[in-house]
């Protein structure tokens, strides 16, 4: 995509992440939900005191792992000393977390 031309639903996206109210993305495929959720949960992420306050959902185990290491992935890049908000503890937590969330077994 272009980056002189403007988004249409630039609003709509600004809007979902705001961490103030809950909000549903629905787009086809290739869109960028899942870039979008991603940005919101680190949002959400850097305004709550424990990461298991934070509920997103989606249809398929794909997106919810492609979601999660992109989580992973922003948070490692976070740990650098621009990003004072996130400390270690809380990066550590969320890791934690994110590993006894993982799905056992299936598809």
């Amino acid at each position: 995509m272009s980056n002189d031309k403007p988004i249409a639903d630039a609003a709509a996206r600004a809007r979902a992440l705001t961490p103030d109210q809950s909000f549903i993305v629905q787009a086809p495929a290739g869109s960028g939900k899942t870039e979008l959720l991603t940005q919101r949960y680190l949002r959400l992420l850097s305004c709550v005191d424990h990461p298991e306050e934070i509920v997103a959902i989606t249809f398929t185990r794909k997106a919810a792992n492609e979601m999660r290491n992109r989580v992973l992935e922003a948070l490692e890049k976070a740990k650098g000393p621009r990003r004072k908000c996130l400390t270690r503890p809380r990066l550590e937590l969320a890791r934690r977390r994110s590993r006894a969330m993982r799905p056992r077994g299936g598809t």
